[in-house]
């Protein structure tokens, strides 16, 4: 891994925020996509995917938040 300066807990943190704001943003256009289309249940798995994974953001943004160097 390429010198960033920060302890690995705080890049590995960073990184996911990151990746997993990509993959809500990504996850949004399916659900619009299956909305679109009327396929109910593929829009229905989608918004439980895009539930727990704001879920998911929300913990790693208070980890970064309070808990990190």
């Amino acid at each position: 891994m390429k010198d960033t300066g920060l302890c690995d807990c705080c890049y590995n943190v960073t990184k996911q925020l990151a990746k997993t704001a990509e993959f809500l943003w990504h996850s949004e256009k399916y659900l619009e996509d299956a909305r679109r289309a009327n396929h109910t249940r593929c829009a229905e798995v989608f918004e439980k995917i895009i539930e727990n994974e704001k879920e998911h953001l929300e913990m790693l943004k208070e980890l970064a938040k309070n808990d990190l160097c």
